[in-house]
């Protein structure tokens, strides 16, 4: 799709020109201006960079983010683990700090990596926290859970049970869906 210049003639009408490559207005409207000509050059690398990034992301076979909650979700899960495996190697240390051949007292590694792992961990939590994540959850299972109960009526309506059969449904029906958190 050819684009054409941003600006307008004198008489109102939009330009029918195409801008200079990488800019958005033709040479008549401020095209040639020296900031106008760099500015679109450094449009133009930038995306000449993504472009190719994105030609090597295809070739290495990396999909794009489709649900960025759910890739902070892991990246919070994936800090947890990290702090509480930390946290299990600080409890193994007899002591927390170190002397170093100076003389002088610090914190053991282990004791930093665990505080930052804590923060990184509390920073992907808060994100989580204030971007709704949970409450989201909640509808999409409510939405699922409703879809589903349709479905079943739908299901047992078209079976024509019996008052006895009916009966069962209300126990049946939970008993397998218990089994499934099983």
């Amino acid at each position: 799709m050819k684009t054409k210049c941003s600006a307008r003639r004198s008489n109102g009408e939009p330009c029918q020109r195409s801008p200079i490559a990488g800019g958005a207005v033709c040479g008549t409207h401020g095209g040639r201006a020296p900031q106008v000509k760099a500015a679109a050059a450094r449009r133009k690398a930038a995306e000449a960079v993504q472009a190719e990034a994105q030609a090597i992301l295809a070739h290495e076979g990396f999909a794009g983010v489709e649900s960025p909650l759910e890739e902070l979700s892991r990246l919070a899960n994936e800090a947890l683990a990290v702090k509480t495996a930390s946290a299990a190697r600080v409890n193994a240390l007899t002591t927390i700090s170190t002397t170093s051949k100076l003389g002088v007292d610090s914190l053991a590694v282990e004791v930093a990596l665990y505080e930052r792992a804590m923060d990184r961990a509390g920073r992907f939590l808060d994100m989580l926290a204030k971007s709704g994540f949970e409450e989201r959850r909640l509808r999409i299972d409510e939405q699922t859970a409703g879809m589903f109960v349709t479905v079943m009526r739908n299901v047992l309506a078209r079976l024509e049970l019996t008052p006895s059969q009916q009966a069962l449904v209300g126990t049946v029906v939970p008993e397998a869906l218990r089994a499934l958190n099983a």
